[in-house]
């Protein structure tokens, strides 16, 4: 009888009881402890009202040793300052969303030591005001798979790095050879072969590059320089691609703005990857603008924008984009190098890098630079 009566009610109706039931707080409350990942309530404050077993279990703490503790009891000590500033920023403006874009987080164990974790944020309003809801999860044993494999793609490319150059030495040396007995079709095909392999010596360089910033073994050359003149360098070295999709490249960063201090080529292949990108993936009679503007603080930096007027990126790709070996869905995408470099070329100057995108309405990616002192 009861399941008949069941197939007898509509299907709002089940939706409604069911609603009723979960709403009910014992269930909810059993939802909350029973739920895998590891969940974190904390108040307008920033303080912890509410966490589930999974987290106590994850950071090693006791319900009651964590409730009514700041949040901040949970992060490491050289993130607590940012991590404070980016809750203020998300009680102003709550969303559901990943927390991090594009940077590696990490948590603190009761006894200590740091681990790695992905976090996506909710909200809810409440009698007790407006919560925020961590969800967190342990990444440890993702973050060892991948360096596993870095070390062995480094370690492979490596090794591929000094046979294709001998290979691409001897292709130029017989394209150069004017005694070699060579036909028209010969020369085609063997400029093919040496485009290629230079091609590929480019990404084995790229790779082997941020192998380097990432294990901070390459040593920056910090010297002050006019972004504004770097910018002119890095557009005329790219204008011809632009000509060819009738592309405006605009550089509309002011000569007056002060000085930066940062390794120049690092930064000017920054700025390569970023206006490449943009060309790249801008439609026709597109738009690029480079822009710079200065932002004030304890410590001055210019902000550098790069902005086009293409298809945007998709949100489900926003907070991988500067991981290695993502790219988009494009039929131009590279080898997903590009913006992983560019991350990692900012963050040895200690600043940051990130992306703003509505799909349909292009992209916007900037950095910040610091400021010369006088």
């Amino acid at each position: 009888m009861n399941s008949e009566r069941k197939q007898a009610q509509h299907p709002e109706e089940i939706i409604n009881s069911c609603m009723d039931a979960l709403l009910h707080e014992n269930t909810t409350r059993i939802l909350f402890e029973a739920a895998p990942i590891g969940i974190i309530v904390s108040d307008a404050h920033g303080n912890i009202v509410l966490i589930n077993e999974s987290a106590q279990r994850l950071f090693g703490y006791g319900c009651t040793e964590l409730v009514g503790q700041p949040l901040i009891t949970l992060i490491p000590d050289e993130m607590r300052a940012v991590h404070t500033s980016h809750c203020a920023n998300y009680m102003q403006n709550p969303r559901i969303r990943p927390m991090g874009i594009g940077l590696n987080l990490n948590a603190r164990h009761k006894d200590g030591h740091v681990f790695p974790v992905e976090v996506s944020l909710g909200f809810a309003e409440t009698q007790l005001g407006l919560l925020a809801m961590a969800f967190v999860m342990d990444t440890s044993r993702q973050r060892e798979a991948e360096q596993l494999r870095d070390v062995m793609i480094h370690t492979m490319v490596h090794d591929l790095r000094n046979p294709l150059g001998a290979i691409y030495t001897a292709l130029e040396l017989l394209t150069a050879d004017s005694q070699a007995s060579l036909d028209d079709n010969q020369k085609v095909i063997i400029g093919i072969a040496s485009n290629n392999a230079q091609k590929m010596l480019v990404l084995i360089k790229d790779i082997l590059d941020i192998s380097e910033l990432e294990s901070g073994q390459i040593p920056l050359h910090l010297t002050t320089f006019q972004l504004n003149d770097l910018v002119a360098e890095t557009i005329t070295s790219l204008e011809s691609l632009a000509v060819k999709k009738t592309l405006q490249l605009h550089n509309e960063v002011s000569g007056s703005l002060p000085a930066v201090q940062a390794d120049a080529e690092l930064i000017r292949r920054v700025l390569q990857n970023l206006i490449g990108n943009a060309i790249k993936f801008t439609p026709e009679e597109g738009l690029i603008r480079v822009t710079a503007t200065r932002e004030e603080g304890n410590t001055p930096k210019i902000r550098v924008s790069v902005s086009n007027t293409g298809p945007g990126i998709p949100v489900e790709l926003q907070n991988r984009l500067f991981h290695k070996f993502i790219a988009g869905r494009h039929k131009e995408r590279g080898h997903g190098l590009g913006l992983a470099f560019c991350k990692l070329a900012i963050e040895a100057h200690g600043e940051h890098i990130d992306v703003r995108s509505t799909p349909g309405e292009g992209a916007t990616f900037s950095f910040t630079l610091p400021v010369a002192e006088p």
